[in-house]
């Protein structure tokens, strides 16, 4: 088990590269950000509390020093956080996480984040919760002007990730952290 300055280095150095992917990637194509992977690599290498803090934290500090905070950055962390806590749970007992395992956990993760935020949404700015799910997927049916389905390419990247890179970045971090 490490000790608790290498979790909290952990902690630290993940939520980081998260808020500077968000900063970088801003202005690329929409929803194509590391930072739900990163979070579920923190809950599969430090266990839930990692995954949760690095969740928490990711949104949090990238809302609060660039993109502006509000009641949303309340839903969007406590909801990151969530996907760290569960894969933390999933995965923290397992030596080498399987890889198509890691896809579609990481796909049904981001699901569980995507439309958790969303129905948060509608409830709290008072809008209809089915049209803003649909419009993850198929944003065109929800009434929308984008055909851009944010949701589905949020998932698709998350799982990419993870089915790629995700083992090897988890060899190689296991190296120093245990």
């Amino acid at each position: 088990m490490p000790n608790k300055t290498k979790t909290l280095t952990l902690i630290a150095a993940l939520s980081a590269a998260n808020v500077a992917f968000r900063f970088a990637l801003t202005g690329g194509p929409p929803n194509v950000k590391p930072v739900a992977f990163l979070v579920i690599i923190a809950g599969i290498i430090g266990g839930p509390v990692a995954g949760f803090a690095v969740g928490w934290l990711s949104m949090t500090v990238s809302d609060l020093a660039a993109f502006g905070a509000g009641v949303w950055t309340i839903e969007t962390s406590g909801g990151m956080a969530i996907v760290g806590l569960l894969a933390g749970f999933m995965w923290r007992h397992v030596a080498s996480p399987n890889r198509w395992k890691m896809v579609l956990g990481g796909f049904v993760l981001t699901v569980i984040y995507d439309v958790g935020t969303s129905i948060v949404d509608a409830l709290l700015f008072s809008y209809p919760v089915w049209p803003a799910v649909l419009g993850l997927y198929v944003p065109f049916l929800a009434g929308s002007v984008s055909p851009y389905p944010f949701g589905l390419v949020h998932e698709l990247t998350t799982a990419i990730l993870l089915g790629t890179i995700g083992p090897s970045l988890i060899t190689q971090i296991r190296r120093v952290y245990r």
